[in-house]
């Protein structure tokens, strides 16, 4: 058997003809009975306007949702950036520590060759005294010999003296027998000569024993001469190996040096990629945050004075990047990173713009309406003067919901005179919406609502020609015209 979708409409047909039909409600009050008469064609209505009040509802869900969606990747986007600029940060302490020790590896080196230059000079200083001891050695050397020369010519003059003496004993022993009558003077000359001679003996032996004396000294100092030549071969042999290692160091610290100059240009190259890209990013949040701040303007609120730029941040800056080299700075005092300041500067700003934004009544509080009288000078309704008109009359079907334009905290849900059902939100910065002549008011004081949220439903109370909702936008208790903020909308979207 063949199913046929013409036999399923019909008899879908059937069983809706046979559920919808003309019927009555039957209405009693004070004794009285009414009856209201629900026809087909109003059933049919009723269910036509209610599939499509769903398809609406449905389509503002999925949209919502959609935008939820891209609020989500654009946040994780936000967040994957934030992880890529602390990670770049880490790289560049990375870098900086490496250079830092680079650095103090050659302080070190600085410090061994000063040292050793110090040694040299205190090697030099030791050789120099050396040389002077030497040269005091070889004076006293000169003046041992001098003595010697004295010494040699007084043994000549005393054996010159001896001779003499020898000459006299034999004269005299020649002519003893002739001088016999003068025994006495030649006793007495005889003593004396005795006397003479053994003066003479201790001071020959005297002589003799400085001659010894000379002779040890002498041959202690031509030792110790040749210990100070000895000495002066190892310092010679010890300043040869410093040269040596004097110039193993300085090709060393050559070495080192092209180390640290190709680190620092590989560190300027990193430097220069990383300022690009931090660049890239203050301009991403720069323009973003300038979006935000034309949209808010638009408003007719005060950047300046809602949310003034705090003092020390430039804006508008630019120009071509130069890496700064590492010579123009002490190691003391680390380098200043301007870009890094900029991006931090303008990422508060644009969070902070961004609160503000996201607290700004930018959303329509009734979904289907058309402006029935706009902000500013008109003639009253009641009474035909002209008058000021605080608002925006956004007139629409009666008991339609109203939603909150923006987050914030209910500061009164109630009944007010000329506004009827009012309802008033603070959204905080000093901005404040209002929303009068409602039907039936939704929410309570102190509640919390977000964007979006139904807080009452539209009405005719209060000071009111029909049904409407009296919209107000005010900024520090100053009424501001909330069809800016309904055009600032399609700038968003």
């Amino acid at each position: 058997m063949m199913f046929d979708p013409k036999d399923l409409l019909g008899w879908i047909k059937d069983k809706l003809r046979s559920c919808i039909k003309d019927r009555q409600l039957i209405m009693r009050a004070g004794g009285e009975t009414s009856f209201v008469n629900f026809s087909v064609k109003l059933q049919w209505a009723c269910i036509v306007l209610m599939c499509g009040v769903l398809a609406v509802f449905g389509f503002l869900s999925h949209s919502f949702l959609n935008q939820q969606a891209s609020l989500e990747v654009e946040k994780s986007r936000t967040r994957q950036v934030e992880d890529d600029y602390k990670r770049l940060l880490d790289h560049l302490d990375q870098y900086k520590s490496s250079v830092v020790s680079a650095t103090n590896e050659l302080r070190r080196t600085e410090t061994e060759l000063r040292r050793i230059f110090g040694q040299n000079e205190s090697l030099r200083k030791t050789l120099l005294s050396k040389e002077s001891d030497l040269q005091v050695t070889q004076k006293q050397r000169d003046q041992a010999q001098s003595s010697s020369l004295e010494l040699s010519e007084q043994l000549q003059s005393l054996g010159r003296d001896l001779k003499r003496i020898s000459g006299k004993n034999n004269s005299l022993e020649m002519h003893i027998n002739s001088l016999r009558g003068v025994l006495a003077i030649a006793k007495v000359e005889n003593e004396e000569i005795a006397a003479a001679r053994s003066a003479l003996d201790r001071r020959i032996w005297q002589l003799h024993n400085d001659l010894k004396s000379s002779k040890s000294r002498n041959i202690y100092l031509e030792g110790h001469l040749d210990n100070l030549e000895g000495n002066l071969g190892q310092v010679k042999a010890d300043l040869r190996q410093v040269l040596r290692e004097r110039q193993t160091i300085r090709t060393e610290n050559n070495i080192l040096s092209a180390q640290v100059d190709r680190l620092n240009a590989t560190l300027g190259r990193i430097e220069a990629d990383h300022s690009e890209q931090f660049e890239a990013f203050y301009d991403q949040v720069q323009a973003r945050t300038n979006l935000l701040e034309k949209i808010i303007r638009r408003t007719g609120i005060d950047m300046a004075d809602l949310l003034p730029v705090p003092e020390g941040m430039l804006r508008g800056q630019g120009g071509p990047f130069i890496p700064v080299h590492p010579d123009f700075y002490t190691l003391d005092s680390e380098p200043e990173f301007p870009v890094l300041e900029k991006i931090r500067a303008a990422a508060g700003r644009w969070q902070q713009v961004e609160n503000v934004f996201l607290s700004m009544p930018l959303v329509t509080p009734v979904k289907h309406y058309y402006v029935a009288s706009r902000f500013g000078r008109r003639r009253d309704p009641f009474n035909g003067r002209w008058a000021r008109h605080e608002g925006l009359d956004l007139a629409g079907p009666m008991k339609q919901h109203v939603f909150a334009a923006a987050s914030g905290v209910v500061t009164f849900a109630g009944w007010r005179a000329n506004y009827g059902g009012l309802v008033e939100i603070d959204h905080g910065n000093g901005i404040v919406t209002r929303y009068g002549h409602l039907y039936k008011v939704t929410v309570k004081k102190g509640e919390q609502v977000a964007v979006g949220d139904k807080v009452a439903l539209l009405g005719n109370t209060g000071r009111s020609t029909g049904p409407h909702v009296h919209y107000e936008v005010r900024y520090k208790d100053k009424p501001l015209d909330p069809y800016k903020f309904l055009r600032a909308t399609r700038d968003v979207q």
